[in-house]
């Protein structure tokens, strides 16, 4: 009798330390950055799969005007282990203007999917100037691009869910992703008979990672275990996606009725080359470059978004490798 007592206060010790209950009891929440697409579809799948072991994980759509920073730091709040996706200038100004101890886990872009798209030639950051369509929220990479006083060059336009402003010649220039804006505007132009021009943003010298997996300090203290657990089932669903693209895009259109499967099918190798690399061929998928955050930084420094250059070794960690090489 008294063996089973001893033994049941230490199960209730040990479940009551942080990082040490089973891992079966434990759920948590993603909010992605965007959309239920192809280019996001990791996460998903890893729910679908199975791919996450016994953490039991909730994916949640982006929601338009809602920051994916704020959703996790809410869910936080009310007792909830939460994960979000942003990009990594949101997540500096979240750390250097407002505070936040938010730590990046992976990257899911290692190379930023936007483009400009212009109808005129651009050489130089010196010739992006006019009206330029871009997403709310999204304007950091465009101003650390050209660079401090970039109002007097740029006027941004609220883009919204298409480019048909930018077709139409409103404006001279436009955002697009390569896995989606791109493709339909090639589609587009060429029924049109013109020429466009397409701005890589590391042609101006902003060199940007996207879609970054991220938590609060206080869940990697709490809950390192579950974060692992997180990191590699997360990749192993993007590398399912690139292995069986029909499957996916089959697998995209029975949660979403209507999607357009064509989208989806033309997002699968943009989305692929900008997640595997030579470093992740090597070290996997999510890897974290510290050189990236370090640019990041200076650019935002550089266009006086930041006041200072922060200690960005903070604003990531490198203990959650996922190890999911894209065989």
């Amino acid at each position: 009798m008294k063996t089973c007592l001893l033994g049941l206060l230490a199960m209730l010790i040990l479940s009551a330390l942080p990082g040490l209950a089973s891992s079966e009891e434990k759920e948590a929440v993603i909010y992605e950055k965007g959309p239920f697409h192809m280019e996001s579809v990791g996460g998903w799948l890893g729910v679908k799969k199975n791919l996450y072991g016994k953490v039991k994980v909730r994916e949640a759509e982006g929601i338009p005007g809602m920051s994916p920073i704020q959703r996790v730091l809410a869910s936080v709040a009310t007792g909830e282990i939460a994960f979000g996706v942003d990009s990594p200038d949101k997540i500096l100004l979240a750390r250097e203007k407002e505070g936040l101890d938010l730590v990046a886990l992976a990257v899911d872009f290692q190379t930023s999917p936007m483009r400009i798209i212009s109808w005129i030639p651009v050489t130089s950051s010196k010739e992006i100037r006019g009206n330029l369509g871009i997403w709310k929220g999204s304007e950091a990479i465009v101003k650390s691009a050209v660079g401090k006083n970039w109002e007097k060059q740029v006027s941004f336009q609220n883009q919204g869910d298409d480019i048909a402003s930018w077709l139409s010649g409103t404006w001279p220039m436009a955002s697009a992703m390569t896995y989606y804006e791109l493709i339909l505007a090639q589609r587009e132009v060429k029924k049109m008979g013109k020429k466009f021009y397409t701005i890589d943003y590391r042609a101006v010298a902003v060199d940007w990672m996207d879609n970054v997996l991220f938590t609060t300090a206080e869940v990697i203290r709490k809950h390192p275990d579950m974060i692992q657990a997180i990191v590699t089932g997360r990749y192993k669903g993007f590398r399912w996606a690139f292995k069986n693209v029909k499957e996916t895009v089959e697998f995209l259109g029975r949660d979403r009725p209507g999607d357009d499967a064509a989208r989806e099918m033309d997002a699968a190798d943009p989305t692929k080359a900008l997640m595997i690399t030579s470093d992740t061929k090597a070290l996997g998928l999510g890897y974290v470059l510290p050189l990236k955050w370090e640019n990041v930084a200076r650019n935002m420094v550089r266009a006086g978004l930041l006041d200072g250059m922060p200690d960005v070794r903070k604003a990531y960690t490198e203990r959650f490798p996922s190890g999911v090489l894209p065989r």
